[in-house]
């Protein structure tokens, strides 16, 4: 069996979910990949120039089975005609590769970004099974003609595809909303990444007080929430650490320390230093979609949550860990309950077990099932 997977981050990004969902698919048997990486599929935005590469060289490790295919295009995808120019001028060299891989033996067809050229590959590869993964709710990251554009070939590949999975219970009613076959797919992380549970079941006892979010500062940041946070808790240390993706407020206070992006191999080094995890995002369309990873991050590093209600979050509550930033006027004694109790070590290795990206997409996991155990109407 050979998988062609049309990814919606690089390769050489930070590991998330493409990373695991084709790394589990090799373990279950694929001989070879073919990872096609992501191109433009919206229009350009000034914020473009203020994007660094750098959070796409991570030199993260990749099978050897697995073989990189760039698709060089012109960002006009969404203008009427702009991926057939695309398609003319540019993909020869890529459609060729992608169909002399397809015809080399039975293949898999795994859609990570909805595109002309994922469409184009569903419609004419003929693969024995092909899946849309639908990890966030991708036309909401963008406006106008581009929002059109990735709308219109989501429902095309979601309505062709033999399985939708959604990460989220957003997502998931979304697409049964239109009569596809969705599964839900939650977010989960790698837990082996993690140091060893300490036996302990009491918190960690710290100097100071340091809330900390790890992650990417794009446009769903709410900065007007964590800048009033810190102001209202000057007892706090708040660390900041990721990329920035949007534009930054023009002051911090005194508390609030921002650090660029960090290796994902350091992640846990900061982990270590928090009492509670940060996760202040937006409420928007975009977010009502996420079920974040950092959820599982931080918990699994045995941290509550400070968070807002948005997406998948809204659906949890203290027993998860999860505390509502946006449901109380009284921060100082959110922090304080939040922070009183850590997960005893057996519940915290309970939560490891149950959330590693193993169990989202190992052999014995629904999704693998679906994919190596095809029905009849898949299968014809």
């Amino acid at each position: 069996m050979r998988l062609i997977y049309f990814s919606p981050i690089p390769a050489d990004s930070y590991a998330q979910r493409p990373h695991f969902l084709v790394q589990a698919l090799c373990d279950q048997g694929v001989e070879t990949v073919l990872w096609v990486e992501p191109y433009p599929t919206r229009l350009p935005q000034g914020s473009d120039l203020r994007r660094s590469r750098g959070i796409y060289t991570q030199g993260t490790p990749l099978d050897d089975r697995i073989e990189i295919l760039s698709v060089p295009a012109l960002p006009i995808e969404p203008l009427p005609g702009g991926w057939r120019l695309n398609r003319h001028l540019l993909w020869r060299k890529v459609w060729k590769r992608l169909t002399a891989f397809a015809a080399a033996g039975p293949t898999i067809l795994g859609i990570g970004k909805p595109s002309a050229l994922a469409c184009q590959a569903l419609r004419t590869l003929n693969p024995v099974v092909a899946f849309y993964d639908a990890m966030d709710n991708f036309p909401e990251f963008h406006h106008g003609l581009s929002r059109r554009s990735v709308q219109y070939f989501e429902e095309a590949i979601a309505g062709e595809a033999d399985l939708v999975l959604a990460s989220s219970t957003y997502l998931a009613a979304k697409f049964a909303r239109r009569g596809v076959r969705v599964e839900k797919v939650a977010n989960a992380y790698c837990m082996a990444s993690l140091p060893e549970i300490l036996p302990s079941a009491e918190p960690a006892r710290r100097a100071e007080l340091v809330l900390g979010y790890i992650g990417c500062l794009g446009p769903w940041f709410d900065w007007p929430l964590v800048l009033a946070l810190a102001e209202s808790l000057p007892q706090a240390q708040l660390e900041i650490i990721g990329p920035q993706m949007a534009p930054l407020p023009a002051r911090f206070p005194a508390n609030l320390r921002l650090h660029s992006a960090c290796p994902q191999t350091e992640g846990a080094r900061w982990t270590s230093r928090f009492a509670a995890g940060l996760i202040p995002f937006r409420l928007n369309p975009l977010t009502a979609g996420v079920d974040p990873i950092k959820y599982y991050e931080y918990r699994a590093a045995g941290l509550p949550i400070l968070s807002t209600s948005f997406g998948e979050m809204a659906l949890r509550d203290a027993e998860d860990g999860v505390y509502f930033l946006d449901q109380t006027h009284d921060w100082s004694g959110l922090v304080a309950r939040a922070t009183a109790r850590r997960l005893p070590a057996a519940e915290l290795d309970c939560f490891r077990r149950e959330n590693d990206w193993s169990r989202r997409f190992g052999r014995d996991s629904p999704f693998a099932q679906r994919i190596f155990s095809p029905s009849p109407s898949q299968a014809a």
